[in-house]
């Protein structure tokens, strides 16, 4: 990817010609991190312009199925190294604590991250992946 050291963002994807935007989000999540979601959990959150010619980004929050018949197994991330170099599982506490941070992250490619910032980050205030993020660490 060409992201700066240390950005963690939220998935994304394309929607597929015939899809609803709740398939894509099946789709997606599990084409690029293996994680299947439980499609009764998926509610919109926001929408944001993208910069290609008629785009739109849609953002949704989701609900992992788990990995076992256990309900605090979290299923294990597969990376398809095409679509991500990295995905993890990170708690709201960490994220709230080294992401969250007010000054912090940016969404511009050509970001220096500061030592803190290369071991984790996240997308800066004006993306929907940064709302995502605050909006599941929040609660909100």
């Amino acid at each position: 990817a060409s992201w700066p050291s240390g950005r963690y963002s939220t998935l994304a994807g394309f929607a597929e010609v015939g899809e609803t935007l709740e398939e894509c989000v099946v789709r997606e999540t599990l084409e690029e991190s293996g994680v299947a979601v439980d499609p009764e959990s998926i509610r919109f959150s926001a929408s944001q312009p993208w910069p290609f010619p008629r785009s739109m980004m849609v953002g949704f929050h989701a609900m992992a199925l788990p990995s076992s018949s256990t309900e605090d197994d979290l299923p294990q991330i597969h990376v398809d190294p095409a679509e991500l170099d990295d995905a993890r599982w990170y708690s709201k506490e960490y994220v709230k604590e080294n992401g969250l941070v007010e000054g912090r992250g940016s969404s511009a490619l050509n970001f220096t991250p500061d030592d803190a910032e290369a071991e984790f980050h996240v997308p800066g205030p004006a993306s929907l992946a940064r709302l995502l993020i605050t909006e599941w660490v929040t609660g909100g």
